[in-house]
C-alpha cells in the first residue's frame, strides 16, 4: 500500500511538471512567432482594413508586356499596398529586376522608390507588396521598369506597364 501511495505522487509531480513545461513553452513561443502572412493574405487584410483603397490596373503597350493584366491597390493611411501580376515576363534577378515606380504629383516632379522584386515564372500570379521608400499621399501612377540587379535612384526607362488612379 505504501508504494502505490508512493506512485500515485510520483504520476501527480510528472503530470504536473509536464503540465508546467507545455505552459511554459506556450509563454516562451507567443502567437507573433507564428508563421508570417503570404503576400496574399496580407493582400486580403489590407482590403478589408483599409478604409481608403485605390485601386487601379496595369496597361502596357510595350514589346513582351502587352499581356500583362492585374491591379495595383494602395492605402495612402496605411502607406501600404501591393501589385497583383499576370503574365509579366519572368526575369533572371542576376541580370536584372522589375522596379515600381510611384508618381505623387504633390511630392516632386521624381516619382518615389517602390521597391525591385523578382518574378520567377510568368505562369503564375505574382503577388508582391510594395515597398515604398518615402511617404506617398496620393499617386496618380505606377509604373514598373526593368533595371540592374538592386535597382536604380532615377530611372532612364522605358516604362514596361503602368497604373494609372486617374479615372
Amino acid at each position: 500500500m505504501y508504494t502505490s501511495v508512493r506512485i500515485q505522487r510520483f504520476a501527480i509531480a510528472a503530470l504536473l511538471l509536464i503540465a508546467i513545461g507545455g505552459w511554459w513553452s506556450a509563454l516562451s513561443n507567443p502567437a507573433s512567432e507564428a508563421a508570417p502572412l503570404t503576400p496574399g493574405e496580407q493582400l486580403a487584410q489590407l482590403e478589408i482594413q483599409a478604409s481608403d483603397l485605390v485601386r487601379a490596373e496595369w496597361a502596357s503597350s510595350a514589346d513582351g508586356y502587352s499581356a500583362t493584366r492585374g491591379d495595383v491597390v494602395w492605402s495612402d493611411a496605411e502607406q501600404a499596398g501591393f501589385m497583383r501580376l499576370n503574365g509579366l515576363p519572368a526575369n533572371d534577378p542576376s541580370v536584372a529586376q522589375y522596379q515600381l515606380w510611384i508618381v505623387d504629383p504633390g511630392r516632386d516632379t521624381n516619382p518615389v522608390d517602390g521597391g525591385v522584386f523578382d518574378v520567377l515564372s510568368d505562369r503564375e500570379e505574382a503577388i508582391v507588396r510594395i515597398d515604398a521608400k518615402l511617404r506617398v499621399e496620393k499617386p496618380s501612377v505606377f509604373a514598373i521598369t526593368l533595371e540592374k540587379p538592386g535597382g536604380v535612384v532615377v530611372s532612364d526607362g522605358p516604362l514596361l506597364i503602368i497604373a494609372s488612379t486617374d479615372g
